[in-house]
């Protein structure tokens, strides 16, 4: 981090709330780049695309879907702009693993806001510059509004022999199937539970931060603190937080899977390379995606894969209801032991008494 960016996180401590937005923005506005053009043709592309994926979701969706108001071709800046503040309550529950405890705790409360805004801004803002749309991240936004697609991010989604309309049908597929699930009205509280227990486990290592008061209140004497510390990362508790950092996972890539399985259902006939894209992007998103020193990053492939297979597995053991029994109440969502054992989810499920 730079010298400036932390003299802007001083003089923004006194911002209100639990995230200091308007550090995100500046930092999601910088890691997204100057605006770019989109052509006009892709609003009526993208547009039409949609609605015939919508119509044909509805068919195929275990749980009722809706369409989205809008859908919105718009460029990396663009999309980090409307979608900043989306992702709220994925980032607000870390400002209190960042108060902490001790001498240090006043100061590291009143950094708690920037340094978690800081850590919004940059995921946002590097989002945007890879993902083709909000299911590329697998992360549910905390309110709904239209679809957004990332133009210059799908026309760089390049698969060798596939029509580029077709590459187009299957972004659009994709983010339709994602929005439907995450509309679930259970979705969100549950969300909110599992990134809770995650940011209550991730507390800062008092041991680390005496090094905070003795280096004063300059922001270069907080840079080469942090650093000496290993990084922000490297002040926050570790073994305590992966037990619900991975039941966090296996939620999101259960949502995620469910998805891509729907998705697949509603497009496949139109797009016979569905799963050559699908393995072509997730080839590529394994080699971009990186967690942030705090809060919640983007899904891991690994846990979209197990969850897509889950999901059909569910389905094809134990018949056409079991996607529907499984989506209708969170107490039926696979552990993260689970997701990588169907077997084991029925049994428990089975012995809860469904049918």
């Amino acid at each position: 981090m730079s010298d400036d960016l932390f003299s802007q996180l001083f003089d923004l401590f006194n911002q209100p709330g639990p995230v200091n937005w308007k550090l995100a923005a500046e930092v999601a506005r910088h890691l997204s780049g100057e605006r770019q053009p989109v052509e006009p043709w892709a609003a009526e592309e993208f547009r039409d695309l949609a609605r015939l994926v919508e119509y044909r979701l509805e068919q195929v969706a275990p749980f009722r879907t809706a369409p989205a108001s809008d859908v919105l071709p718009l460029d990396p800046r663009t999309w980090a702009e409307r979608n900043l503040e989306s992702y709220g309550s994925l980032a607000e529950p870390f400002g209190s693993s960042i108060a902490g405890d001790g001498p240090a705790a006043p100061l590291m409360g009143q950094m708690g806001p920037a340094i978690v805004g800081l850590q919004a801004g940059s995921l946002v803002g590097s989002l945007s510059t890879w993902v083709v749309s909000g299911f590329d991240a697998g992360l549910p936004p905390d309110r709904d509004g239209p679809m957004s697609l990332i133009v210059p991010n799908i026309e760089a989604l390049d698969v060798d022999g596939v029509d580029r309309r077709e590459v187009h049908l299957w972004v659009v597929a994709n983010e339709a199937a994602f929005r439907a699930t995450c509309q679930l009205p259970w979705i969100q509280d549950h969300l909110a539970y599992l990134v809770g227990g995650y940011a209550d486990a991730a507390k800062i290592d008092p041991t680390k931060l005496s090094g905070l008061v003795i280096g004063g209140t300059e922001p270069s004497e907080l840079e080469r603190v942090i650093e000496e510390a290993g990084g922000i990362e490297g002040l926050l508790g570790g073994e305590e937080a992966e037990a619900p950092r991975a039941e966090l996972e296996a939620f999101l890539g259960a949502i995620t899977g469910c998805s891509r399985l729907l998705a697949r259902r509603a497009a496949v006939e139109l797009a016979p390379n569905f799963d050559r894209i699908s393995a072509a992007r997730d080839l590529e998103r394994g080699a971009v995606t990186a967690e942030p020193a705090i809060g919640v990053g983007p899904v891991p492939v690994e846990a979209t894969q197990l969850g897509d297979a889950f999901n059909q597995e569910v389905e094809a053991r134990y018949g056409d209801d079991a996607l529907a029994t499984l989506w209708a109440d969170p107490s039926r969502m696979p552990t993260a032991a689970e997701l990588k054992d169907p077997t084991a989810w029925a049994a428990r499920v089975l012995l809860d008494g469904w049918s």
